[in-house]
């Protein structure tokens, strides 16, 4: 959860510092400029050299690169093992992402199924006490060039389904991929086989299939060797009319704020979505030691029964808010001990993307936006696509400009959300009162601290990354591949040339 105080969990501010700088719009400018967003770099441009694009998953990732692929003249086709029509939960988006998506739908469609979040309150989960509060103040989100806004998961599929299609992209739903073939050196090409027999041929093959990737093993050449990480996310929504009949959720509902409960070894947020006519929560419940056994799947696809939740250790008005949830969604937060280190397969044909490259934290703030991120920088890469022997440097710069911030990102979420499950002791005592102290004591060194600490997160600008690595470097290995370096020995002064004899 980005934001949080930095002396509250300092080293997942350290990580924050970690990253590249950020890149401003003017050289000349020493400070980031307020509309940044604005001067983001759209592909508008088709590339020299077109391809077929195997897109294997339909979900933010996958539809977002088969939008950016079909903007640059590419031909794209996503395969969707499900349809539109999916359970989901919220997400927030915070400005990196939404200046893109601002970018390419408007302002007056973003806003129309999203929410301003103006701030975070921090609340004991058992009592309720309010215990400090987070402005995302306009002035903080200006200098970023987008805005902290609160979405459902469903409402940012369909806005990048539209953006895909009407590109040009094919998107197949209820189709299932049971085996994916590598090319050789005979023929390169990959290709994919369905549950129906069909056997499908690209230029290149995108593996946006999620945590349990079937592309990620073809690219590794080995079985995922993913172990539970000590967390269980359950992620449910409720209708907000119901909420508005009681007198304690009725606030939450009309809220333009991110809440978060604290609690020992177990913590939930919530927020409105869809222009608050549903709101959203996260339950996280880590170690096994909260009352809830560790168990699910590394996916988004199991439906637990809200009455079996445990929420002993809630106050009363958290506990009324899950129950009116239908169903809850159950994912199992894994890991990977030596992460992902190749994210294109050894024919240069084969690529991950989002959490099949990068598996995100479940419930974090931050994996949409990676997902996105990525297929921008890849959409702009092949935008300058001009010849065959292109693509292994291209695969080569997506992978470096994305890997070590996705990394960071992700340890950030994850230390961030450890820091509101703290268990009971001096630890957790010592985090509410300097999360009390801020609270009292907010004022402008506040706000310029807040920014430094956010601003390496939300002025990300993943369109740039990409074309300052082209700019510097790939333009340059083009003109070298283009126009090799020849000695035109007709032109050489021989007589110049001295022989000595040993």
């Amino acid at each position: 959860m980005p934001g949080v105080p930095a002396q509250t969990h300092a080293s997942s501010y350290q990580l924050y510092k970690t990253l590249p700088a950020p890149r401003f719009p003017c050289p000349s400018c020493p400070r980031p400029c307020s509309v940044l967003g604005s001067l983001m770099p759209t592909v508008t441009r088709a590339a020299a050299l077109t391809l077929d694009f195997l897109v294997i998953g339909g979900g933010v990732g996958g539809l977002a690169v088969a939008y950016v692929l079909s903007k640059a003249g590419h031909r794209v086709r996503v395969l969707e093992r499900r349809d539109l029509n999916v359970p989901g939960g919220g997400h927030r988006v915070p400005p990196n992402l939404s200046k893109i998506l601002r970018q390419w739908v408007g302002e007056e469609e973003l806003m129309k199924v999203s929410t301003r979040c103006v701030g975070t309150p921090f609340h004991h989960l058992r009592t309720g006490e309010l215990v400090g509060y987070l402005h995302w103040k306009p002035a903080v989100m200006a200098e970023t060039g987008g805005e902290f806004l609160l979405m459902h998961h469903d409402d940012i599929i369909r806005m990048l389904y539209k953006l895909a299609t009407e590109a040009g992209a094919t998107i197949d739903f209820n189709t299932e991929v049971t085996s994916i073939q590598q090319g050789s050196d005979a023929i390169p090409n990959p290709s994919v086989t369905l549950a129906n027999g069909d056997v499908l041929t690209a230029d290149i093959l995108i593996g946006a299939d999620g945590y349990k990737s079937l592309v990620r093993e073809v690219v590794l050449e080995e079985e995922d060797n993913a172990k539970p990480a000590g967390m269980t996310l359950y992620t449910g929504v409720v209708d907000a009319e119901g909420m508005l009949k009681d007198p304690e959720l009725r606030p939450y509902a009309l809220s333009d704020e991110w809440a978060i409960f604290m609690g020992s070894h177990r913590s939930v947020c919530g927020h409105p979505v869809r222009a608050k006519k549903e709101y959203f929560f996260h339950v996280y419940s880590w170690h096994n030691l909260d009352g809830l056994e560790q168990d699910g799947e590394e996916n988004w696809d199991e439906l637990f029964p809200t009455e079996k939740m445990n929420v002993e250790t809630h106050g009363p008005k958290v506990q009324r808010l899950i129950k009116m949830a239908p169903y809850l969604i159950r994912t199992r937060f894994m890991s990977r001990k030596d992460g992902i280190d190749d994210w294109a397969d050894a024919t240069g044909r084969i690529v991950l993307l989002g959490d099949a490259a990068h598996p995100s934290f479940p419930g974090g703030s931050h994996g949409a936006s990676m997902a996105v991120e990525d297929a921008v920088v890849l959409g702009s890469l092949f935008s300058h696509l001009r010849m065959m022997d292109q693509i292994p440097s291209f695969l080569s710069a997506y992978q470096e400009l994305r890997q070590r911030r996705c990394d960071l990102v992700k340890l950030a979420d994850i230390g961030n959300a450890q820091m509101v499950a703290m268990p009971d002791g001096p630890h957790a005592e010592a985090r509410d009162e300097d999360m009390r102290r801020r609270k009292d004591e907010w004022d402008e060194g506040t706000l310029k601290a807040q920014f430094e600490e956010i601003a390496e997160i939300f002025l990300y600008d993943a369109g740039d990354a990409a074309e300052e690595w082209w700019v510097n470097w790939g333009r340059f290995s083009q003109t070298a591949r283009e126009q090799p370096n020849v000695v035109n020995f007709n032109n050489f002064n021989f007589s110049s040339v001295v022989v000595h004899d040993d």
